[in-house]
């Protein structure tokens, strides 16, 4: 059987960030700008040039509001969260159930890598619920930033890139944080650390900022003094 040089499909380059995807890995879409809502999908078809998604449940309603083709496409790595610029046609193909309605994406530029490093990280000690693999789990913070918290919390087996919510008070807001899980390893006999990253907007986004610069401000002056 002849392989399949990496970075490749059907013999031909792929464009950077696609080489990682393959059918049915999961994805997100979104139609507008960043603040508009996220759509969850999954790989249909994989070529040189192009993909096929399945068309989310109401996504295509709010495709047809906004007047355009163009949409975002992203995934998660451990590495991050890449965002694709595409351009979208409509597909119609068949399946063993029948007729299903689809979405062929040309992507219109290189892959975005989001980098979490970007953000200021602050050791911090915070009481946080997380909700994960359909459980709820009690634990605290290591360190924490606006792109993400590093947190410890009672053993358990965390698959990485499963999608939380992590739940805190944070300058006596209480926040809600959905992202997803980077990495997690046992450090403790009894306990599991995990990095969590997050895109936080509005109040929540405010509390963490505001958050991060008082210690920032707080570990100055000691130094200082």
């Amino acid at each position: 059987m002849k392989s399949t040089p990496p970075g490749t499909r059907d013999g031909q380059p792929m464009p950077s960030g696609l080489s990682m995807l393959a059918v049915n890995s999961p994805v997100m879409v979104r139609v507008g700008n960043r603040h508009d809502r996220e759509y969850s999908s999954r790989i249909e078809d994989l070529s040189a040039d192009a993909l096929v998604v399945a068309a989310p449940p109401g996504a295509n309603s709010a495709l047809l509001a906004s007047g355009t083709r163009e949409i975002e496409l992203s995934w998660l790595s451990p590495r991050g969260r890449y965002e694709q610029r595409c351009r979208l046609e409509l597909d119609t193909s068949a399946s063993a159930s029948g007729p299903t309605r689809n979405w062929r994406l040309k992507p219109m530029r290189r892959a975005i890598l989001i980098q979490r490093r970007r953000y200021i990280r602050v050791r911090a000690n915070v009481d946080v619920t997380v909700e994960v693999c359909g459980e709820t789990l009690a634990g605290s913070t290591v360190d924490v930033s606006e792109g993400g918290f590093r947190i410890r919390v009672p053993r358990r087996a965390i698959p990485e890139l499963d999608h939380t919510v992590v739940r805190a008070v944070i300058g006596g807001s209480t926040i809600a944080l959905p992202g997803y899980l980077v990495r997690a390893s046992d450090v403790e006999p009894d306990q599991t650390e995990a990095v969590i990253a997050f895109e936080a907007d509005g109040g929540a986004a405010e509390a963490v900022r505001r958050f991060v610069l008082h210690l920032q401000l707080r570990a100055r002056a000691s130094r200082d003094s």
